[in-house]
């Protein structure tokens, strides 16, 4: 009798997901990774920390490679990566056991910590909890949490930038608001002297009225601000677009013809 109510419960539980799934592709892709077959090996409610993901479409987790390994001791281990374009800088998150309990770690390669022997390179903690809901999914529009979580704070301290002065001092509650709603990420690039490039990418469907810009160096200017519309403003001096599949490059500027303009101010150009 118990087991029937359990069947019941998860088939009632299934119904009730599959009325809210928003992005069943998405759902699809993490089944046959293996993800809810490892969530429940490793005791974790994939309700509960995985499941959010499906009832979205605008979170970064869609383009990410997922699968499951093994670890040494042969549990499993759930592995989400970034796009190859921001590997390195995004993070690399792995949901483990650790002492009988699953936790979340996040590893990036970028800053280098250490000198590079041999052609071995090093995957570095950024972070281990066990608060196990993937990192970029934030709750609140809470900007420099999420700008601090895509590690924006970091390329504008190598870039010599002030982060909270630019990038959050510099912007009212309102704008604040805005560029919450913003895709940011580092991508490296080869015209950035191979340096990480700061994007901030607009809502699909709302690059005519909101920019997607850039920031970076090219290893003679130390600081550079690039503003791009798909409609042409007053103040743009050039058009550019980018072949689809181009290294490099953030999946968002495929397929557009962009109006770009230098900005001599390091702040969002909304800020103004």
């Amino acid at each position: 009798m118990k087991f029937f109510l359990w069947q019941f419960s998860l088939l009632g539980l299934a119904f009730t997901m599959a009325a809210q799934v928003k992005d069943s592709s998405f759902l699809t892709t993490l089944r046959v990774a293996g993800i809810v077959d490892a969530c429940q090996e490793m005791k974790i409610d994939f309700e509960l920390v995985f499941a959010p993901m499906v009832l979205a479409v605008s979170h970064p987790y869609r383009s990410y490679r997922w699968s499951v390994s093994r670890d040494e001791f042969s549990n499993p281990v759930i592995n989400a990566l970034p796009p190859e374009e921001e590997m390195g800088w995004t993070a690399w998150e792995r949901w483990s056991i650790k002492e009988n309990n699953p936790v979340r770690t996040a590893w990036v390669l970028y800053p280098v910590k250490e000198p590079i022997q041999r052609g071995i390179i090093n995957w570095y903690v950024i972070e281990e909890s066990d608060i196990l809901a993937p990192r970029l999914l934030l709750k609140e529009n809470d900007l420099e949490a999420q700008l601090r979580l895509a590690r924006i704070d970091e390329v504008a301290e190598w870039l010599e930038m002030d982060f909270a002065a630019s990038f959050i001092d510099s912007l009212s509650p309102a704008v604040q608001q805005i560029y919450s709603q913003f895709r940011w990420v580092i991508i490296p690039h080869v015209l950035a002297a191979n340096g990480p490039v700061i994007y901030a990418l607009p809502p699909k469907g709302r690059s005519d009225e909101l920019p997607w810009e850039s920031w970076y160096t090219d290893g003679h200017t130390p600081q550079i601000h690039h503003v791009h519309y798909t409609k042409e403003k007053p103040n743009t001096t050039g058009k550019w677009s980018e072949g689809a599949g181009a290294p490099q490059r953030p999946l968002d500027i495929f397929g557009h013809i962009w109006y770009w303009y230098n900005d001599p101010d390091m702040i969002p150009a909304l800020a103004k």
